[in-house]
């Protein structure tokens, strides 16, 4: 090699490799693909997270498209009539309802009240020790107050 080869390699030699790039996150593949609903509102709450998560990663904004991605996965049942009975009317009024308002409606048809029942009466029949929970709590908050604890 010459001499003048040599003087450029090795300023070159020292020059540290360029980083890789950074690792593209494909978040598409972390989310595993939707399944109908058929309206099971035991199965509802895991299927609206993953319903959204959906939305998010595919990156579905517009409300009426959320709303027709939604009401598309919607078969048979309940669902299907509840799919039927909002299309019509968005079709017959075109009229989109806001996200907002869809989504506390879906939340009031199809949450599972039997869950919120059990654990309410969980709640009730809950005992620390061998007191009630609420003989529990009373007689905790007036030893508090006498204590001047406000926490």
């Amino acid at each position: 090699m010459s001499r003048t080869h040599a003087g450029i390699l090795a300023p070159m030699a020292r020059i540290a490799p360029a980083p890789a790039p950074a690792e593209v996150i494909n978040y598409k593949l972390m989310v595993p693909e939707l399944g109908w609903f058929n309206g099971n509102r035991k199965t509802f709450k895991d299927w609206w997270r993953a319903i959204k998560l959906y939305l998010r990663v595919n990156k579905v904004i517009d409300t009426n498209e959320k709303i027709i991605a939604i009401l598309g996965r919607f078969y048979g049942g309940t669902a299907g009539a509840f799919a039927q009975q909002k299309l019509n009317k968005i079709e017959q009024d075109d009229n989109t309802p806001s996200w907002d308002t869809f989504e506390v409606e879906l939340q009031l048809v199809y949450s599972d009240k039997t869950k919120e029942a059990d654990v309410e009466w969980h709640i009730e029949i809950f005992t620390q020790g061998r007191k009630h929970i609420a003989d529990f709590l009373i007689k905790f908050m007036a030893l508090a107050s006498k204590a001047q604890i406000d926490d």
